[in-house]
């Protein structure tokens, strides 16, 4: 009995490497046009990351009987090719499709809400009051059309700071900070120079805060309100940190060189291995607006969360069905819960966020939307498009029409000029480089290719649009 079953283990094997291997020749050998060469660098990327199916653990397979899973070839692959097979070929596939309209009129509304402040003489705790009666089960944003937000964002980016202390949990440096009229905001400081790439996986590098505010505004453009107020700002750290810090983040502060610094608490806080002002004393950073407090969040495992370990690979990986199971849970079976991680999948992708291992929701609200938060590790490499991101949205095939339709008005460029126009203003501008807005660009490309891919193997738009 148990020389049966080492033969089939290595029967197994041998299948896993063949398949694996053959798909791999096939891929790696396609033309060599400019999408074939984009797909090649992609793949080799992934592989540098995912393709050790070695790891896969055989004995647990034996006893679970699952042995169809382990020689199923690297979904992620497979999908890469197909989507980038599509791009080049993305402005013909939908000419005669519905939903489409123009966004230029919406955005003009947009534009007004974020750049033209209104001449007001109230308080910046009525203005945070306002912020907060925003807030309700579907977003963080008001509707368009509301002038009040560019006060709100000018005053998040001036107002005077009252306290700044340590928030010691999470793994990146971060504080919070009370501002006049007693609210609260999450400041992340500045790490990395605008034109820094980082490199190795998706998750790599600290927290970038002008990922943070990008975020922000595309989500706006985006329609999708769920990402919360986030604004560029320079402080002076002896002038308006120094003075206010409360005693254990003052200890965390030294001099380095005519610099001011500090390293704060966190998992990968290290004294002397903080965050420095520059010659004049200020340092860039994000701040976000804290959420009401009476609304407390609900934090779930992301079904596509990663392994986050070197070779190896999640389940989501190698299951073409994992769409079918994640959708036989109850909260994914009914309501806005899978459709609202397919639109994040999106945005994810846009901003080249491979982070997101969990998400949150409004507790009180079983049909609340998932919320666009801690968006730090977005736009680390400009050069790079890790479409496994896109996995939710081609593994399910289904997408809010209405998202769909934003996503195709925007290609050809107008995503990014929307962008850049509406970062133009921040304290921080320029917020982005004009690769990371090009990208944005092409990755919109890659989004409507996957789209594209999932009407012609569901056989039509009908199975795979949605309207909600």
């Amino acid at each position: 009995m148990g020389l049966n079953v080492i033969k089939i283990l290595i029967a197994v094997i041998l299948v896993v490497v063949t398949v694996n291997l053959y798909f791999l020749s096939v891929i790696l050998t396609q033309e060599t046009d400019s999408s074939g060469k984009t797909a090649n660098k992609i793949i080799k990327q992934e592989l540098k990351y995912k393709s050790n199916i070695k790891r896969f653990d055989e004995k647990k397979a034996l006893k679970n009987n699952d042995f169809e899973q382990s020689v199923e070839i690297n979904t992620t692959l497979v999908a890469t090719k197909k989507i980038l097979a599509t791009v080049k070929n993305i402005k013909y596939f939908y000419k005669s499709l519905s939903g489409y309209k123009s966004t230029r009129t919406q955005f003009k509304t947009i534009l007004n809400d974020f750049t033209k402040s209104i001449p007001i003489s109230v308080s910046s705790e009525s203005l945070w009051n306002t912020a907060r009666k925003w807030v309700d089960r579907r977003g963080l944003l008001p509707l368009r059309g509301s002038h009040m937000l560019s006060n709100i964002l000018d005053t998040l980016s001036t107002v005077k700071i009252f306290k700044a202390d340590n928030i010691s949990k999470g793994t990146q440096l971060k504080i919070m900070l009370t501002l006049e009229g007693g609210q609260k905001a999450l400041f992340k400081p500045q790490w990395y120079f605008r034109d820094e790439i980082i490199t190795g996986p998706v998750f790599a590098g600290r927290d970038r805060h002008n990922g943070e505010v990008a975020a922000f505004y595309l989500s706006a453009i985006l329609n999708m309100r769920r990402a919360p107020i986030t604004v560029g700002r320079k402080v002076h750290l002896k002038q308006e940190l120094l003075p206010v810090a409360t005693s254990s983040l003052l200890d965390t502060f030294y001099e380095e060189d005519t610099k001011t610094c500090f390293y704060g608490i966190c998992y990968y806080c290290q004294p002397k291995k903080g965050v420095c002002s520059d010659d004049s004393g200020m340092l860039e950073g994000a701040v976000i607006l804290w959420l009401p407090s009476h609304l407390q969040l609900k934090k779930y495992r992301h079904p596509w969360q990663r392994s986050y370990r070197t070779g190896v690979i999640a389940r989501w990986e190698l299951d073409n069905e994992y769409c079918k199971k994640v959708r036989k849970i109850s909260m994914y079976s009914h309501g806005p819960r899978l459709l609202d991680l397919i639109d994040t999948a999106m945005f994810d992708f846009l901003i080249d966020n491979g982070d997101r291992h969990h998400y949150e929701v409004f507790s009180s609200d079983n049909y609340s939307t998932v919320l666009l938060l801690d968006n730090g590790k977005s736009f680390g490499n400009p050069h790079e498009d890790h479409i496994d991101i896109l996995a939710p949205l081609y593994q399910c095939c289904r997408i809010r029409q209405s998202t769909w339709s934003q996503l195709w008005s925007l290609r050809g460029g107008e995503l990014s000029n929307q962008l850049s126009q509406l970062l133009h203003k921040s304290q921080i501008s320029p917020v982005l480089t004009a690769p990371h807005l090009s990208a944005l660009d092409r990755r919109l490309d890659i989004i409507l290719a996957a789209i594209h891919v999932c009407i012609k193997e569901r056989n039509g738009q009908e199975h795979v649009f949605v309207i909600d």
